[in-house]
């Protein structure tokens, strides 16, 4: 897997079938609230009264409904009925319809009061009082004019009549209101029986005689008796003789005044379902945000993100009876330390652990416990502030002090100037404040937090700004494993690749002008009273001209990588060859269609070896003073052989280079067939590790610890990789 997939690949979780029960549950209970608030709602049909028209709103809900008896079977009420004997007790005893049809059905009770007269939201009708006629709806009412015609002389109408109007979606339960034929024809308005599409609901009819006939109200017949009718003694005692004024006005009114909406529109039927779903999903993605917290606090360390490492060698102890061998911790480890074998983690490269447990926190189910082992003797001594116990007032930050990872780098480099500034004395006699050596992850962030603190700072750098950084190679991923500790000051770090991390720290180091000398090498560091003074050495390394620089300041920050300087070879070099040697390869691609021959077998030297391979006529040549593969990766090593068989690549064992021209490297052997070889070479690479930097840390002062003394409680192993 590559570094750019393995870092976006998706890593173990720990999950819970506890949490999705507890999530579910909570969806239920966000479900029953919401239907509970939907119903409380106003304009739900279950939470509130609905509104009623004008005539009876002052009538109360048990006048004309009446509950029954709860179900024994269902234990709910059944909804409440209209009670059509209510109707008698204010138009009546008997007030039958003057068709015969209609009233053939309401004998059988298939036709009601209600049936055309809806007192919830489709209730309507004219009222006429003495100053002005009101045309009104369920729950509201709206003044209108007068009808056309003028409205009724004063006299002809008593203060309060009233005029219901019927809907003629009433009438379409039966009828056709677009049929001329049908017997209502002459009801409907002439535009709604043309526009087939117009709302039956919202338009009145026009008929008002199904009560009481026109000729019923006009008074009384030849002879002086009024006309018998069906019901004319019950209307003759609630209508007056001009009731058929008031119908004219009302039809008018009727068809020329829009439809009196309610206050209150009809409530939706799925109000309450969509509380419920609302409910469900707000507790539901509560609960989960809460799990995620909960997670993260787990992951999260207890305490400040650490500046010192352990004192004891720690080791990842694996219970292959419960480990899943899913690669979680594979993929967490930084150094390779780790790898499945037979669907088991197992732990391959014990040397290189770092012991930051980035292991253990990601192993979903406590397979893995990072253990301590022997103490660690080869390291500095520090304290807790990361200043050396042998020479007060010099730090330590970054790969010199053990503790591994960028993100650790920055945060050391940061703490170690909030120490500086807190304890460095007021009147100073040095010139300058504090000098960084090494201009990577943890000088920086120390010079940055020196620029924050306003100390005066100078950065001394034996190559260039995140020299080790610019080595890797070209698009290659950098950023830490998936330990959540935080980052320290303003040095920026996020996931990305080696030429994006550059990017952003050269704009930082100019944006906030860090005094960093590059091409500075640091020859001597010694302590002088309350200071001390830093040596460099500037100069073309191919000649013996230098020029050396003393520095005095008030503090030091020693923030070197734990191999200190490259380890070079002792060769012959012809004159105007020397730009054809490197000890660091930045870009595989600058070596297309060249013979290169790689010095060394590390990891270092593998990767790039198998970078340079891959490059389209590039031949690739090794050459290894041991017998054997003795190190690395696994996964270098198998990749490394695969090519030696299919004749990609050669390696000679037990040989050194001892010459080098233009076009050629001459080979030595070391075993018992030795001999000098030479081969047909355009460059040369050199990856045999570091010279150790202890020679820097004995001159500053600082004892190199060992065996016998008592171990430091803060202190990495400075072994150089030979390769």
């Amino acid at each position: 897997m590559s570094d750019r997939a393995r870092a976006k690949a998706p890593k173990a979780v720990r999950t819970s079938d506890v949490a999705r029960v507890r999530t579910l549950a909570l969806a239920a209970a966000g479900a029953a609230a919401g239907v509970a608030i939907a119903v409380a709602v106003d304009r739900t049909p279950l939470g509130t009264e609905r509104p009623i028209a004008r005539p009876h709103a002052k009538v109360a809900c048990g006048a004309c409904h009446a509950e029954t008896s709860t179900s024994v079977a269902s234990l709910a009420p059944e909804p409440p009925h209209h009670v059509a004997a209510a109707c008698k007790s204010c138009h009546g005893g008997s007030h039958v319809s003057t068709r015969a049809a209609h009233r053939s059905l309401a004998a059988k009770g298939e036709l009601t009061c209600a049936t055309c007269h809806a007192q919830h939201a489709g209730g309507q009708g004219v009222t006429f009082e003495s100053d002005r006629v009101v045309r009104w709806g369920a729950g509201s009412e709206v003044a209108v004019g007068p009808p056309r015609g003028g409205a009724p002389g004063s006299g002809a109408l008593a203060n309060g009549t009233t005029v219901p109007l019927v809907s003629l979606a009433a009438c379409a339960k039966c009828h056709d209101p677009s049929r001329a034929a049908d017997p209502i024809s002459a009801c409907v308005p002439a535009k709604t029986r043309a526009d087939a599409d117009a709302l039956l609901r919202n338009t009145p009819s026009q008929c008002f005689d199904e009560h009481t006939r026109l000729d019923d109200l006009r008074g009384p017949a030849a002879g002086g008796e009024r006309r018998a009718g069906p019901s004319a003694p019950v209307c003759a005692s609630q209508h007056g003789g001009a009731r058929f004024v008031a119908w004219e006005a009302a039809r008018e009114i009727g068809a020329t005044t829009a439809w009196v909406a309610s206050e209150k529109p009809d409530a939706l039927p799925w109000t309450p379902a969509a509380g419920a779903v609302a409910g469900a999903l707000v507790l539901a993605a509560g609960a989960a945000a809460a799990d995620r917290r909960r997670r993260r606090s787990a992951e999260k360390p207890r305490s400040p993100a650490p500046v010192v490492p352990a004192p004891r060698k720690r080791l990842p102890m694996i219970d292959p009876t419960t480990c899943l061998g899913c690669y979680a911790c594979v993929d967490a480890c930084p150094f390779d330390v780790l790898t499945i074998d037979k669907y088991v983690a197992v732990v391959a490269r014990p040397e290189e652990c770092c012991g930051v447990v980035l292991c253990e926190q990601v192993c979903p189910n406590g397979s893995l416990r990072v253990e301590d082992g022997e103490p660690i003797v080869d390291r500095p001594a520090t304290d807790e502030h990361l200043e050396s116990r042998d020479v007060p007032g010099l730090f330590l930050a970054g790969d010199l002090t053990g503790l591994p990872l960028i993100k650790n780098a920055i945060n050391q480099g940061a703490r170690a100037v909030d120490r500086i500034a807190a304890t460095l004395p007021r009147r100073r006699t040095e010139p300058i404040d504090l000098v960084v050596i090494g201009a990577g992850p943890a000088g920086l962030s120390a010079a940055l937090r020196a620029k924050e603190k306003g100390l005066s700072c100078v950065v001394v750098e034996q190559a260039t700004v995140a020299a080790s950084i610019k080595s890797f190679p070209r698009d290659k991923i950098v950023h830490d494993p998936p330990l959540d500790l935080p980052v320290e000051g303003e040095l920026w770090l996020e996931q990305a690749t080696k030429e994006e991390l550059l990017a952003q720290w050269t704009r930082i180091v100019r944006a906030r002008g860090l005094d960093v000398r590059e091409g500075h090498r640091v020859v001597d560091l010694a302590k002088t009273g309350d200071g001390f003074v830093v040596t460099t050495e500037r100069g073309d390394e191919a000649s013996a001209e230098t020029s050396h620089r003393e520095i005095r300041a008030a503090r030091v920050v020693l923030a070197i990588g734990r191999r200190g300087t490259p380890r070079r070879l002792d060769l012959e070099i012809e004159r105007g060859a020397e730009d054809r040697l490197a000890y660091a390869l930045a870009d595989a691609r600058s070596f297309a269609g060249k013979r290169v021959v790689v010095v060394g077998l590390g990891d270092s030297a593998m990767e790039a070896a198998l970078a340079l391979a891959r490059q389209p006529g590039t031949s690739v040549t090794i050459s290894y003073r041991g017998t054997r593969f003795a190190r690395g990766k696994a996964k270098n090593v198998a990749e490394l052989e695969s090519l030696i068989t299919q004749k990609k690549l050669k390696v000679f064992f037990e040989t050194v280079p001892v010459a080098m021209t233009k076009s050629s490297v001459t080979l030595a052997g070391t075993g018992p067939h030795a001999g000098r070889r030479s081969l047909g070479a355009d460059a040369m690479l050199v990856l045999i590790g570091g010279v150790p930097a202890w020679d820097l840390l004995t001159r500053a002062g600082i004892r190199r610890p060992s065996v016998e003394r008592a171990p430091s409680p803060f202190a990495p192993d400075l072994t150089a990789d030979e390769g």
